[in-house]
């Protein structure tokens, strides 16, 4: 496959093939002793599964989900759109002329970067020209798209159709229409060993732990108890209300090493320690081969296949640019791959499977040989991104909840 992608993909849509899949054996970078630490879900949890391995019952740890190498791949695919090695249809929110929100480094947000891609609120309450984009032409496409329509969801955001979306912020509500995702990939840690964690803190200020301070939620505090009665008289809130606790609640003073969470009186998750990991990505063909792609109301062989293949090329370069960039996780979670990714064709037969090699400027390349066939085809294609502004509605929300954090006054009801 490596000597030419393009021609594989058209005959593994045409040939019957199932998936196309990578599977990466990695290790800690610490070394195969050497802790990571996982995700931590509700409650500071890590997300333990026994799965079934060589006949085996083994306990697993989840190192990185779906939604979060979802993301990763995204963040991958928009490192290229910017570098310009790559172009594709993309919608962008300019922040530039709000302070506030500048302030914070964000000047523009872009569909790759939305929880919910093209049919994220953000996007649709944000202003394309005089009107809101789910309200404008664009927007009017979003809303028509459908597995068996899916040439407007192509003409303004691909990759929606690849990462899966559900417009549930439209005119139909719930009922809006929805792509399911078509890759899926995940990191998994085989006989996972749960570690111990600890805290503490050294203050090499003499700041003891005796000596009362009161603390709004806000993070103001003072040393004056008469100061801090006078100002609770009156107030029926809690969060501008001083509550006397220790220096170290803001961070002064000395907290005593401990494996125990002191407010929760739980253990501190401490990393685990595993045999290997195993980063395992499916592009399922099965799900690009539902999709159909009209001209002017009429289907083609031609332009399903011209559109099919697009897409394929597309979360190829999503697929081999994130693990070209790397898998430093998290704080204390790099991992290095042992060995080359094994990538394989999938028979929908369940037939043995075909393995070629893969990287990203072959995976380029094809795309753009992909683009060439879309447009002989008829179907609509730009490489002008749609640059959209936030409304002002929109800007106030974002001010407002940034003035929140930051300790000022503002009634909500």
């Amino acid at each position: 496959m490596q000597n030419d992608i393009h021609s594989e993909l058209l005959a593994a849509f045409d040939k019957g093939y199932a998936a196309i899949r990578a599977i990466s054996r990695l290790t800690p970078a610490g070394g195969p002793h050497a802790k990571v630490f996982p995700p931590t879900y509700e409650g500071g949890k890590y997300a333990y599964e026994e799965r079934l391995v060589n006949g085996g019952i083994i306990k697993t740890v989840l190192l990185d989900s779906v939604q979060s190498q979802a993301n990763r791949m995204e963040h991958a695919l928009l490192d290229l759109y910017r570098s310009g090695r790559i172009k594709f249809p993309l919608v962008k929110i300019d922040f530039s002329k709000s302070q506030e929100i500048k302030k914070l480094g964000i000047t523009e947000i872009t569909s790759l970067e939305v929880p919910h891609r093209i049919a994220d609120a953000t996007i649709l309450y944000s202003m394309n020209g005089d009107k809101e984009f789910i309200k404008s032409k664009e927007g009017e496409l979003l809303e028509s798209a459908s597995v068996s329509n899916a040439t407007p969801l192509l003409q303004i955001c691909p990759t929606a159709l690849i990462f899966g979306q559900w417009l549930t912020h439209g005119r139909r509500g719930g009922l809006g229409s929805k792509f399911q995702r078509a890759i899926a990939s995940e990191i998994v840690g085989y006989n996972a060993v749960e570690g111990i964690g600890t805290g503490g803190r050294i203050d090499p200020l003499p700041i003891s732990a005796k000596v009362p301070v009161w603390i709004k939620p806000d993070g103001e505090w003072t040393l004056d108890e008469n100061e801090a009665e006078m100002h609770n008289k009156g107030k029926k809130k809690d969060e501008d209300k001083y509550e006397k606790k220790k220096a170290s609640n803001i961070g002064l003073g000395n907290i005593p090493p401990s494996f125990i969470d002191n407010e929760t009186k739980k253990k501190l998750a401490g990393g685990v320690t595993i045999d290997y990991a195993e980063q395992v990505v499916v592009l399922s063909l099965i799900a690009l081969r539902k999709l159909r792609f009209p001209v002017d109301g009429k289907e083609s062989d031609e332009a399903n296949r011209a559109a099919r293949t697009l897409l394929a090329s597309l979360a190829l370069c999503a697929m081999t640019a994130q693990s070209e960039q790397g898998f430093d996780l998290r704080s204390r979670c790099l991992l290095i791959p042992q060995g080359s990714t094994t990538w394989e064709l999938v028979p929908a037969d369940g037939s043995g499977s075909k393995e070629f090699t893969l990287n990203t400027n072959d995976c380029i390349k094809t795309f753009e040989r992909a683009v060439e066939d879309l447009k002989r085809a008829g179907l609509p294609w730009r490489e002008e991104p749609i640059v959209l502004s936030p409304s002002s509605k929109l800007v106030e929300l974002i001010e407002k909840s940034i003035q929140i954090q930051l300790g000022e006054s503002i009634e909500v009801e």
